[in-house]
């Protein structure tokens, strides 16, 4: 209820729970200093407008104040004879948050579909590259004048292809060759790269669950997983840590809610945690951090897919990803993937 001053004279409990304010401290308080800064303006002129008999809006959205960015609809009614006011806000903010995942997976969608045309046209030229580098390498042995030119040719074109298959599996486009795996076996042959990946200032930690059960995916495609974000873990801890990656079996039974996005449906779930003691990320841009060419690293030391690739081979094989992080105490990435059923 606004009075003819414009100031709130009676609230309800639901107005309350969208300021996060108790009902006492809203009455008696000018409409305007529960709004935004930036909409005081265009609230006043449409209630003017609307005291006037003028023809206005039905409804205007309207951000309410405080930190937690409430987005409103706000309808106002006119009583007869007097300036005072009976207004309805309807929170629009989960409905906003959902118009603005939809706009960014299409983004993502479109940036996919480019990505993954592009590199399957590359693939084709980097495949005769490497085709006619091994015939000249047939008439040019080593020793001969050209061979280290030549297979520096080789190397780089096999470089380019590399990341040609991380821009296929950010875009979900790449062929998989799922099999059953031993998630202790697939770490126990990955864990002397890792340690020599992370250096000797990094302790590496790996802790198997008892009775983890199988997973069914391509292991080149895994192990590429657990070395991007390795590799991340690593470069967050520039003066040393502690790494930890541990297995574990998860049974969902009701759906677990992962994030504002995503539900873990209800099943039998193998998880791969990553763990470090880095400086975290902020919270601003942890939203951001599975976009493709996103990245904090300075120019020339990332590419910006590395996340963005994990997330694209965790997705295309069923499983989910999620990351926590608290800044200066570390980031834990953890992967849920479906138990295999032999």
């Amino acid at each position: 209820m606004l009075d003819d001053q414009r100031v709130v004279s009676d609230a309800n409990q639901a107005l309350a729970h969208m300021l996060h304010l108790p009902v006492r401290v809203i009455n008696g308080q000018p409409l305007v200093s529960h709004i935004s800064e930036e909409s005081h303006k265009r609230v006043e002129d449409w209630l003017r407008r609307l005291s006037n008999g003028e023809a206005v809006e039905p409804f205007i959205e309207v951000p309410l104040k405080g930190m937690y960015g409430t987005v409103t609809q706000l309808y106002a009614r006119k009583f007869k004879g007097s300036n005072n006011f009976v207004l309805h806000f309807i929170d629009l903010t989960e409905q906003k948050n959902l118009e603005k995942q939809f706009t960014q997976s299409q983004k993502m969608q479109a940036v996919g579909q480019l990505a993954g045309g592009i590199a399957h046209d590359f693939n084709n030229l980097l495949t005769a590259m490497i085709g006619f580098a091994d015939l000249l390498l047939l008439r040019h042995k080593p020793g001969d004048p050209s061979f280290a030119d030549i297979m520096q040719i080789k190397q780089n074109a096999n470089r380019a292809a590399n990341l040609v298959r991380q821009l296929l599996a950010f875009s979900r486009q790449q062929t998989l060759q799922p099999r059953v795996l031993d998630l202790a076996d697939v770490l126990t042959e990955l864990s002397h790269l890792l340690r020599r990946l992370i250096g000797s200032n990094i302790d590496l930690r790996i802790l198997h669950g008892s009775d983890v059960g199988l997973i069914k995916a391509d292991q080149g495609q895994m192990e590429q997983v657990l070395i991007n974000l390795v590799v991340n873990a690593r470069d967050a801890m520039p003066q040393g840590g502690k790494l930890v990656i541990s297995t574990d079996r998860f049974v969902n039974l009701t759906g677990l809610k992962l994030n504002s996005e995503e539900t873990l449906p209800p099943g039998e779930w193998v998880t791969i945690s990553i763990e470090d003691t880095g400086v975290g990320i902020k919270p601003e841009i942890l939203p951001r951090i599975f976009e493709p060419f996103f990245t904090t690293k300075d120019i020339g030391a990332g590419t910006g897919l590395g996340l963005a690739t994990a997330h694209g081979i965790i997705h295309q094989t069923g499983g989910f990803i999620t990351v926590k992080s608290v800044l200066g105490k570390g980031t834990t990435f953890n992967l849920y993937l479906w138990m295999a059923r032999c």
